[in-house]
């Protein structure tokens, strides 16, 4: 069993990268939610996914699997979820 919520540390870490004003208009951010429709440019994404790396402690993009696919919110947090369980499987 996972012991943090990774699902709220990737919206939370996504509204941290977020210029203050665009976080403040993006209401509710869900797994549904299309990575797309953030905001995000091509560096606020980067230290996007360098913020979740060290706040949720794995990688899942470090064995050359692509974040190119990934399309929502909860598509994301599922990279994190499995790496988090390859990780406790190893």
């Amino acid at each position: 069993m996972l012991t943090i919520d990774v699902q709220t540390v990737v919206v939370e870490e996504i509204v941290a990268v977020l210029d203050a004003d665009i976080a403040d208009d993006l209401g509710d951010v869900t797994a549904e939610t299309e990575l797309s429709a953030l905001g995000l440019n091509s560096l606020a994404f980067a230290r996007l996914i360098i913020r979740l790396e060290t706040a949720v402690g794995v990688d899942p993009f470090g064995e050359g699997e692509s974040f190119a696919a990934l399309r929502t919110v909860g598509a994301l947090t599922q990279a994190y979820e499995q790496a988090l369980r390859s990780r406790k499987e190893a």
